[in-house]
């Protein structure tokens, strides 16, 4: 099994930009490559109210390996976690930043088990559309 999601790098998914855009991802350009991103900004509260706000990247990358995707992961200002979404096959890896002061990073499969990408896996699956949809 490919790991990295080789095997689907030349194949084009067809995604559902409007179902897509109903779980507020919007499109973004990774360098030459087309992925999906939502910034969602968390609250975190104690027993006096709110203490700090957090904002957490979510990416969906149809068409990239996970090797291609590695090297343009990195901190960035304000945002404690990204999580990306690849597809096919592998395990998931985190990445920490600044021993996690400058936030984490999960990157994962359509097809893994971990339990923090399942809400970016089912909308994946519902975004993916039949190869036939897509030919006139």
């Amino acid at each position: 099994m490919c790991e990295s999601g080789e095997r689907l790098k030349n194949s084009k998914l067809l995604l559902g930009e409007e179902v897509l855009k109903g779980f507020y991802y919007e499109p973004y350009n990774l360098g030459d490559h087309r992925i999906y991103r939502r910034v969602l900004i968390m609250e975190k509260g104690g027993l006096l109210g709110r203490i700090a706000d957090y904002k957490l990247l979510d990416f969906i990358v149809p068409g990239m390996t996970l090797e291609e995707l590695l090297p343009l992961v990195k901190p960035i200002s304000d945002v404690m976690m990204q999580r990306f979404l690849l597809p096919g096959e592998g395990k998931m890896i985190k990445k920490s930043f600044a021993w996690g002061l400058k936030g984490w990073a999960y990157i994962g499969f359509l097809e893994g088990g971990e339990k923090v990408l399942d809400d970016l896996r089912e909308e994946f699956r519902r975004a993916l559309k039949p190869y036939s949809e897509g030919f006139e």
